[in-house]
């Protein structure tokens, strides 16, 4: 009886399989798959704005080593622009003293420009009591 049982049980497991392979085989849904269209131009693109990317992210970490420091020695107030404060506040900065040759060589890239005939700004990082200060882990000015 228990053999019967189990050869009735695999009849019915057959069947079951052989009646499901129709499905399997059935071409009236196939799967469609649908890709982008990428040109040569768009990888170009993407190329050039990872070449872009890899660039600026080369020129922060510069700009960071440069600034950064421990202590309020190790930072100095120079010219980030040819024309320094002349132009204002903004023709300044702080950076490590250990690192002026690096920021010269960056700053190396600045074209050359007539400066305005005014006196040197007094006000913020350009006054008297402006002075480098290490903040953070990185120099800055304060005044």
């Amino acid at each position: 009886m228990r053999s019967n049982l189990k050869e009735f049980f695999f009849l019915i497991c057959a069947g079951l399989i052989l009646a499901s392979l129709p499905l399997f085989w059935a071409n009236q849904h196939p799967i469609e798959v649908s890709l982008p269209q990428v040109s040569q131009a768009d990888v170009e693109a993407q190329k050039e704005r990872q070449q872009k990317e890899a660039v600026a992210a080369a020129a922060r970490d510069r700009v960071r080593r440069v600034a950064a420091c421990e202590a309020d020695e190790d930072c100095i107030i120079v010219d980030k622009d040819p024309c320094g404060c002349l132009i204002g506040p903004q023709g300044v900065t702080a950076i490590n003293a250990l690192h002026t040759l690096e920021f010269n060589k960056m700053q190396s890239q600045v074209i050359a420009k007539t400066c305005p005939d005014t006196e040197p700004s007094t006000e913020k990082e350009c006054s008297e009591t402006a002075q480098a200060v290490c903040s953070n882990g990185f120099c800055k000015i304060v005044y």
